[in-house]
């Protein structure tokens, strides 16, 4: 079937781009190597940054609230902006407990729902491992911050 469009056989052989000399690839960063995975430490038991869960928040919903927060917190995802959509990720981890123990709704159509609702919740908040690797951005220091007060540069910095 050769000239019927899409029925080539492939590329043929020594078609494409030509390598490029080792120098050159090494150069580019075409031959860098697998980079370092930064790890991240497990949070402290109890760290929650001093934030509270909301106050319409009980039950079951403040527990796991209190099981998971340590952990979005250590991601650096739960900050007081995306305080209530945690509790909504909260709410719906119970409502999915209670829908999996129920023999008729357990595979049915609002447990798949609620399922899906919860890994997107999950992903949102860092919970659930993505394989991405985890950089926390490193404080700047400003090389040139000695400079910022002429007095000190005077004086040799000293105050």
């Amino acid at each position: 079937m050769s000239g019927v469009k899409g029925r080539s056989g492939g590329a043929r052989p020594g078609a494409g781009r030509k390598r490029r000399d080792p120098q050159a690839a090494w150069l580019s960063g075409a031959t860098a190597g697998p980079r370092p995975v930064q790890q991240a430490s497990p949070p402290a038991a109890g760290l929650t940054g001093g934030l509270k869960p909301p106050t319409d928040l009980r039950g079951a919903a403040l527990a796991v609230w209190k099981e998971l927060a340590p952990f979005a917190v250590a991601e650096q995802t739960l900050t007081p902006a995306t305080a209530m959509a945690f509790a909504t990720l909260c709410k719906n981890i119970v409502i999915l407990r209670k829908l999996e123990l129920a023999p008729l709704t357990c595979a049915g159509p609002d447990h798949r729902g609620m399922l899906q609702r919860v890994e997107m919740g999950w992903t949102r908040f860092r919970l659930m491992p993505d394989g991405r690797a985890v950089v926390f951005a490193e404080p700047v220091q400003d090389e040139w911050s000695d400079f910022d007060s002429p007095l000190s540069v005077i004086r040799g910095n000293k105050p």
